[in-house]
């Protein structure tokens, strides 16, 4: 009996043993719920009690290359282990999502945005479920968009299973038109297929949610983790790759293919065209592509005729790059930087579990397990595949429902994306430099913190624009992509680990994170399981720090008050002040006049990190407590400068007061575009030249200034007027009693920075000047709604011209007042908006005399553009309406038919004086039209120069080519995609429109009693093309300059002189509207 007993043992012993053994992530049969499986969420369970569901998809998929079609049969045994029976179930259709009247369709409208459907799209054929089967019976569903409901016979009880066998058919479309990550693209004839989301994925049954029903709205994605057995069945010259391993490679990829396609045979850069075709294509050969993968809870593929592969590996992972074969000579270290960087995400954050990472040239950036689709190129791509990457860290086997909180993976992934580059590249981001040489001095070396992350949260956390990241991933703003604040999700998140490492020390950190990924990895954490993870683990109290991140949109601005001597010899006392809301730790540094730095660290609770820095008694204060901190320390030589953060990790958003010494740099103003420096005010210098023909050649120097593109923004030029190429009109040179000197120097000055912290997103504005003649001050304050697409704005200007002389720079010196005020209060409304097929502005104004003009009038005024796009042209509309009133009218500001007045002119550097037009095209309005047109007023472009004479039924004439109440209305049609110029060399830094144009409107006579008198309707019309200079060299930031020719043929009241037909021009600089 005992020897039967030990045999039975031992049968049973060795059973187990060999279950445990059959534990293989790589081949069927499943395995992803055994015992042995050592990342199965029974086998380590994130805590006591946890749960969650299990799944086992196998799917068999025809990928059609004519029809652009998936067929595909699935068969999926879904296992319950909530405490729950369950009586239904749902299922993602996420395709369903970009077809109009969908929920996102109903978004993308909300925002303004107009899809352009594809042919499937348009008949509302996402992905189609054709049957659901359970027990051989057919179940009733019920569907509501991307959402599909299907009512079982029988509920799935607690802790047993259901299987469900659903025929699907899910349809490839426009790749051009409403963006999605499920496409298809078109290289020299052969197609490009990325399948994602394209199976009917059953949805995540929690704890914390039950069912997760979201709606896709374009944004993010949740499922459960298990097994998938998938068929994909391709025209034979695909090249495939997809999540999972491949298990039949000898049948599909044999070994004299694999070196055919082997990316270092492709280093050498090719045209699209010369792309070679090692696998013919016959429509009658296919394979099938067979792969298994456990431990995920997503399946996507990449396939590509002209895919080429390479391969790295690392500690046992398979790196595999796949690039389309014009582009494989730049992606020849993918697969290596690729293993770099799961290198480093393992030895720092947590193993990676997988067997292989796919890095794929898909013109694309996104995530699926052990499958990232990307694009760029080397020393490019690196950030991107540094972030995709990071997703199978944090999304893919941390797999949080990032449908309601994104944070916990993009966040985490941005984090990532930064703590990579730095490990392998340095801390400076390693991007293509330009090969223009003037370029390349100028642009700067980014560094990959800031770029990669303070610079996306601090540019939006100083003007207050950040987001609260405890929110719905799609409830930001209600906004599409990265808009409304959603951006945050990744920058402000990553800023908060950064800042939650500043917090706990190096050491300790990175402990933390790696327990977190430990805990939670092949598992569905909350933001309140990283929370609680990190405060278990650590044992720090961190509930104040996770609430002001997580929860509220406090930030950080910690200032240096002042230094001073205190009463024994080397010590010194420092006073900081709280001045932003969120509280944290101080880590500062002082610098010594010997170079010497000597460190310091005030901790704000009892915590204190592991630091070698001298540690101060402990700060207690938040909001109104205890807002300034005075440090007594002890340095034995004189202080130099004093700086908070000098890991600069502290996400402070006005690093201007962190320094003793105000932080400024000095800088050519080279005309390249930068990123803003976060720690330093800047200062950029360079020499300016300018010309007019009065004051002549000017040579001066300009100088602007900023910190982040928001506070204290100002530049001022100053010109000295030499007088060489003094060129006035023969009309006033000639005249007696005019004073034709010149001003000897001229001076511009405009100042702005923002008041969000008084009223929020809004901003101080001032200028000055004394230019060309004019004296000018203009300062208010304007405000903006949270879409920053409303501006109001509220402004005093004062304008004053001393003398005659001061007359002599106009080109229509008669237009304008010697020794009179014009002061005036304007206030005003402008509003941007989108509709379908196109865009508007509408602009209202308020104008009145302020104290001390010399003028008495009034003006509403009204500008409202429209932009259309109608077939292959583009419709330009602009309606303008005034009313004015007044007994002083200034002709500076009053208003002029044919364009722009004297006040508006001077808003154009190349229309504020004379010398860039022929002077017989302006000095005075006359008897017939001339040559010279500044878009304004009216608008007729057609009348320019002309006095509009009009006589009443008494005989008396009167001209009206001004006045002070009018309407109008302006069109132009452009032909550009119709009449096309764009020579290839040239079109980088040229372009031309042609177009159509018409003006109409009709100016007021004064008021006869309660009633208008009107002049003439006139109208013009006629064709007009326009000079776009697009660049100037190398120099980025030289805004474009538009030389219009306008030919307005037909007028419909006519001088004496002209016919109703002939031809006529204006020029002028820019567009008329």
């Amino acid at each position: 009996m005992k020897n039967l007993l030990f045999l039975f043992s031992f049968i049973v012993l060795s059973s187990s043993f060999s279950h445990a053994q059959a534990y293989d992530p790589l081949n069927s049969p499943n395995s992803y719920r055994n015992k042995s499986n050592p990342h199965y969420w029974k086998n380590r369970p994130p805590y006591p009690g946890y749960w969650q569901q299990d799944v086992h998809y196998t799917i068999k998929a025809t990928i059609d290359e004519a029809s652009d079609i998936i067929s595909g049969e699935l068969h999926l045994v879904y296992t319950n282990n909530s405490p729950d029976d369950l009586p239904f179930v749902y299922f993602h259709l996420y395709q369903e999502a970009f077809q109009p009247g969908s929920y996102y369709d109903k978004l993308n409208k909300a925002n303004g945005n107009y899809p352009n459907y594809g042919p499937y799209e348009k008949q509302g054929l996402g992905t189609k479920v054709e049957s659901v089967i359970v027990n051989g019976h057919e179940l009733k569903t019920e569907q509501d968009n991307t959402i599909l409901k299907v009512f079982l016979e029988q509920p799935i009880k607690s802790g047993t299973s259901g299987e469900f066998h659903i025929k699907f058919k899910t349809y490839f479309d426009n790749s051009n038109g409403v963006g999605r990550r499920f496409k298809k693209f078109t290289t020299k004839g052969y197609k490009h297929y990325d399948g994602v989301h394209w199976y009917p994925r059953i949805t995540v049954y929690d704890r914390k949610f039950g069912w997760c029903t979201d709606q896709h709205l374009g944004k993010e994605f949740y499922g459960d983790f298990g097994c998938y057995d998938v068929e994909l069945n391709f025209s034979s010259n695909y090249v495939v790759e997809a999540t999972g391993n491949l298990t039949n490679r000898e049948e599909v990829l044999p070994k004299d293919l694999r070196e055919k396609l082997d990316i270092r045979n492709f280093t050498q850069p090719i045209a699209e065209k010369n792309i070679s075709e090692p696998i013919p294509y016959d429509p009658n050969q296919r394979k099938t592509w067979k792969y298994h993968a456990e431990n995920v809870h997503d399946f996507a593929f990449t396939a590509d005729p002209t895919y080429r592969i390479g391969e790295a590996t690392w500690n046992g992972v398979s790196c595999i790059s796949v690039a389309q074969e014009h582009h494989a000579w730049k992606w020849q270290n993918a697969a290596e930087y690729a293993a770099k960087v799961i290198e480093v995400y393992s030895r720092d954050f947590g193993m990676y579990v997988y067997h292989k990472m796919v890095v794929a040239d898909a013109r694309d950036g996104m995530e699926y397990p052990m499958l990232t689709l990307d694009g760029g190129f080397d020393p490019d791509y690196r950030g991107l595949l540094a972030h995709e990457i990071g997703h199978n860290w944090f999304f893919g086997q941390v797999g949080n429902n990032e449908t309601y909180r994104a944070c916990l993976d993009e966040g985490f992934t941005q984090f990532l994306t930064a703590w990579a580059q730095e490990n392998i590249d340095g801390d400076t981001i390693q991007r293509s430099r330009p090969q223009n040489k003037y370029t390349d001095r100028f642009k700067h070396y980014d560094q990959v913190r800031e770029s990669a992350v303070f610079n996306g949260y601090l540019r939006d956390a100083i003007q207050g624009d950040d987001a609260v990241l405890n929110t719905h991933s799609d409830d930001f703003g209600s906004a599409l992509g990265h808009g409304g604040g959603y951006r945050h999700a990744y920058y402000k998140t990553a800023s908060m680990l950064y800042n939650l490492q500043y917090v706990l020390g190096d050491d300790l950190f990175l402990a933390a994170m790696k327990n977190y990924f430990d805990q939670w990895k092949i598992a569905h954490p909350y933001v309140e399981d990283f929370r609680n993870s990190i405060i278990q683990y650590t044992k720090v109290d961190l509930n104040w720090f996770f609430d002001q991140w997580f929860e509220t949109k406090k930030t950080i601005d910690y200032a240096i008050v002042k230094a001073r001597y205190g009463k024994e010899k080397n010590k010194y006392l420092v006073t900081f002040r709280r001045k932003g809301e969120m509280q944290m730790p101080i880590d500062f540094v002082v610098e010594g006049e010997n170079d010497s730095m000597y460190y310091f660290h005030i901790p704000n609770t009892w915590f204190v990190k592991q630091t070698n820095a001298t540690v101060l008694p402990k700060w207690t204060g938040w909001g109104k407590l205890n807002e300034e901190y005075t440090a007594e320390i002890t340095v034995p030589v004189a202080i130099r400068d004093i700086r908070i953060d000098p890991s600069h990790r502290l996400a402070d958003v006005d690093q201007l007061n962190n320094n003793m010494r105000f932080p400024v740099h000095y800088e050519f103003d080279s005309r390249i575009r930068n990123n803003p420096d976060i720690h330093r005010y800047e200062v950029f210098v360079r020499p300016e030249l300018w010309y007019n023909g009065y004051d002549g050649l000017k040579p001066g120097v300009h100088v602007n200034g900023n910190y982040m593109n928001y506070k204290h923004i100002f530049d001022v030029t100053l010109w000295i007027n030499t007088g060489f190429g003094h060129r006035i009109p023969q009309s006033i040179s000639n005249y007696e009693g005019v004073n034709n000197e010149f001003d000897p120097i001229s001076l511009r000055l405009n100042y702005k920075t923002g008041l969000n912290k008084f009223f929020g997103k809004s901003n101080f504005l001032f200028s000055g000047s004394v230019l060309d003649g004019l004296k000018t001050v203009n300062t208010g304050i304007e405000k903006w709604n949270n879409k920053r697409n409303i501006r109001m704005y509220g402004m005093f200007k004062l304008m004053y011209r001393k003398d005659t002389a001061d007359l002599n720079y106009l080109l229509y010196p008669g237009e304008w007042m010697a020794d009179k005020f014009n002061n005036t209060l304007n206030f005003g409304i402008d509003k941007n908006y989108e509709f379908k097929g196109g865009s508007g502005k509408v602009n209202f104004n308020l104008r009145s005399t302020a104290v001390g003009s010399d003028y008495s009038y009034g003006q509403l005024s009204m500008t409202s553009i429209h932009r259309f796009k109608i077939w292959k042209t583009r419709l330009s509309t602009r309606l303008f309406a005034q009313y004015g009133t007044g007994s002083a009218i200034p002709s500076e500001s009053a208003l002029f038919l044919a364009g722009a007045n004297p006040e508006e002119m001077m808003n154009s550097k190349y229309t504020r004086s004379i010398g860039f037009f022929p002077y017989e095209w302006t000095g005075n309005y006359g008897a017939s039209t001339n040559h010279f047109h500044a878009g304004g007023g009216l608008n007729l472009r057609g009348y320019a120069g002309y006095l509009i004479p009009d006589m009443d039924s008494a005989g008396n004439l009167s001209f009206h080519y001004k006045g002070n109440s009018g309407t109008s209305f302006s069109a132009e049609l452009d032909l550009r995609d119709i009449v096309k110029w764009k020579p290839k060399k040239l079109s980088r830094y040229f372009g031309l429109d042609i177009y159509l144009f018409t003006d109409a409107g009709i100016m007021a006579k004064e008021m006869s009693g309660k009633r208008f008198d009107f002049a003439s309707f006139r109208a013009d019309a006629g064709v007009g093309t326009a000079l776009t200079i697009k660049r100037f060299g190398p120099l980025e930031m030289v805004e474009p300059l538009v030389l219009r020719f306008d030919m307005p043929l037909f007028l419909n009241v006519v001088p004496y002189t002209e016919n109703y037909f002939q031809f006529r021009y204006v020029v002028g600089v820019s567009r008329s509207f």
